[in-house]
């Protein structure tokens, strides 16, 4: 080999910038890093490799230099000093920063001339490589445009990695006739194109076929990463939509009871049926006994109580408005008062004669129960339903207990419509879908518009005899002791009639 010209000149700043930018359009698109084949030679990791390594390195790289050239850039990147011992002289470490320099700004130039680099900077990326997709017949190139843009909405939507599917085409020289293409070529034959391709079952064998002829190279094989290269300029780094399904409720126009019950009868239905007592849970908050709070531990209170749930935030502005002073505190003294009065009438002990009923089903019925606010063109039609439903009943008399008790499997008392609409077909009642719809307005007393009061319908369809309601009172009634008998008296004895012992 010619010893190498003098360091330093124009000429050879020129050279050396051209053999690095020819290594960086080789790296660029292959994502190369140079440095990962010197360090098997640098076991010290000094930097440093000897002359003949040096060009070993770029020869393993798949870099197309010649020896002349190699020996030309290990001369330009030999390093001397003290700490520099032979033979490792070639500093490769610079090298590796130039040529890498392409990944960190898109730099394909190695001279520092402001003008060069903003030409280099001004580049297209696909002059990168050589290779340019081929013209289509201008009929199919709508046809294309459309493939590549579903090809890049199912890569995004799918999360596939384009060019990672033809990896195991991409390797290096073999002796496997399947391995025929270049290492890091980024190309593959297009029988293997085709068999790899990930979305077959969205494209038709013409698709991938024009997809095929596009991409061909002039050695008959499919640069994919071109390909790639094209999908990824539509391809966003974010991830895809997490996927939802929001509720859309249909607009309700029903009006319901409870729209209208004041806040403070609903409180004082559900403290009825509970048990509750509220006073106890207020005076945690008020050390003093003032009767006074704020509205915060007011509806910690109705919190712990398990009766926040039923009031919605229009019920609780309300009731806070009802018992608040000009300060903004609550007085929950007037309103555990209130609350309790449905216990027991207050002033009792003035008239200690006076008795008050216990709290029973009624007292509670209008927090338990919500039904619907209908015209009277919806209640006379559901009568007329009604007055059909209950000749029938009572003519053959059918018993639709026990049906809708199987259909009521947690015996909550209620029941969907359809299942109201099966079990008059299980008795071959004549009713329409829309009339039990009808009825079922009538009875759906939860709040909603599905779960229908079977026992209230049966009740008013086929009442109990006049006999079997006071027995049953009887039975759920308080116990009472046996009454002495007007026949006899004690040791069975007829007891004589007054007039006989008003004559004796």
């Amino acid at each position: 080999m010619a010893p190498s010209p003098e360091k330093g000149t124009p000429g050879d700043d020129e050279h050396i910038a051209e053999l690095v930018h020819r290594m960086q359009v080789y790296a660029y698109p292959r994502r190369i890093r140079i440095s990962e084949f010197f360090l098997n030679f640098d076991k010290l990791k000094c930097g440093r490799v000897t002359k003949a390594q040096f060009g070993r390195a770029l020869n393993t790289g798949g870099f197309k230099i010649s020896d002349v050239e190699a020996d030309f850039l290990a001369d330009h990147f030999t390093q001397f000093g003290p700490n520099v011992s032979k033979p490792q002289v070639v500093n490769y470490t610079e090298l590796c920063a130039a040529v890498e320099k392409v990944f960190n700004d898109g730099d394909l130039s190695f001279n520092s001339d402001p003008e060069t680099n903003q030409m280099a900077k001004s580049q297209d990326m696909s002059a990168m490589t050589s290779f340019k997709p081929r013209e289509v017949h201008p009929d199919k190139q709508e046809h294309l445009d459309h493939l590549l843009h579903r090809l890049a909405t199912l890569c995004t939507t799918r999360g596939i990695c384009f060019n990672q599917i033809y990896f195991d085409y991409d390797r290096g020289k073999s002796q496997s006739p399947a391995l025929v293409c270049p290492r890091r070529s980024g190309r593959c034959n297009p029988n293997q194109f085709k068999r790899a391709f990930p979305l077959k079952g969205d494209f038709s064998p013409d698709d991938i076929q024009l997809l095929v002829d596009r991409y061909t190279t002039d050695a008959n094989d499919v640069h994919f990463q071109a390909m790639h290269e094209d999908v990824s300029e539509v391809i966003t780094s974010e991830p895809p939509p997490f996927p939802t399904s929001p509720l859309y409720l249909k607009p309700d126009h029903t009006v319901w009871e409870h729209q209208k019950l004041n806040p403070v009868r609903k409180l004082q239905c559900k403290v009825a049926e509970r048990r509750v007592r509220l006073k106890e849970r207020f005076l945690d908050f008020d050390p003093l006994r003032k009767g006074f709070c704020t509205p915060g531990q007011f509806k910690t209170v109705l919190t712990v109580c398990d009766l926040q749930k039923d009031l919605t935030t229009e019920g609780f502005k309300e009731v806070v408005a009802a018992y608040s002073r000009d300060d903004g505190m609550v007085c929950y003294a007037l309103f555990v008062k209130d609350i309790d009065s449905i216990f027991c009438e207050p002033g009792l002990e003035k008239d200690p004669m006076k008795a008050t009923p216990m709290p029973d089903a009624s007292s509670t019925d209008d927090a338990r129960r919500n039904r619907m606010v209908l015209n009277e063109r919806s209640k006379e039609a559901a009568h007329k339903v009604q007055s059909r439903v209950t000749a029938k009943i009572v003519t053959e008399r059918i018993t639709l207990l026990p049906m809708f008790r199987d259909m009521d499997k947690f015996n909550k008392g209620v029941c969907t419509v359809d299942q109201f609409h099966r079990v008059m077909g299980m008795v071959k009642i004549p009713v329409t879908r829309e009339e039990c719809v009808a009825i079922a307005a009538q009875y759906c007393d939860r709040g909603n518009h599905q779960q229908m009061n079977y026992i209230e319908f049966i009740r008013q369809c086929d009442p109990l005899p006049e006999a079997m309601v006071i027995a049953n009172a009887q039975m759920d009634g308080p116990y009472q002791e046996q009454a002495p008998s007007v026949y006899f008296m004690d040791g069975r004895k007829v007891k004589p009639h007054d007039s006989i012992i008003g004559g004796y």
